[in-house]
């Protein structure tokens, strides 16, 4: 679960990076805790994901049916898949933005 954490706290950061050098954040309520500031906005960021990484570890104890093709270590197996596709391609405009591509 550290895994979503970190990938987020990452995200977070490279995001900032981006909008000072331009870019604009899309998710209107992300965007509307940037409005109120970096600090804000980290700690938004890591509450959400935090009470999402809750969420998994809460499903993945529970006793409901499962289906053998979606399980809850599938979700999470998925939400690393979906952070670290957004933080690669973060990573691609930064060095996009560094070496002026």
């Amino acid at each position: 679960m550290m895994g979503i954490l970190v990938l987020s706290i990452l995200d977070a950061a490279l995001t900032l990076y981006l909008v000072a050098h331009g870019a604009s954040e899309i998710n209107p309520v992300m965007n509307y805790f940037l409005q109120m500031g970096p600090a804000v906005f980290m700690t938004a960021k890591y509450l959400f994901t935090s009470i999402a990484v809750v969420i998994f570890v809460l499903l993945a104890q529970s006793v409901l049916p499962w289906s053998s093709r979606f399980t809850p270590q599938r979700l999470y197996q998925y939400a690393l898949l979906a952070f670290g596709g957004v933080v690669v391609w973060e990573i691609v405009l930064v060095y996009r933005l560094v070496v002026r591509v």
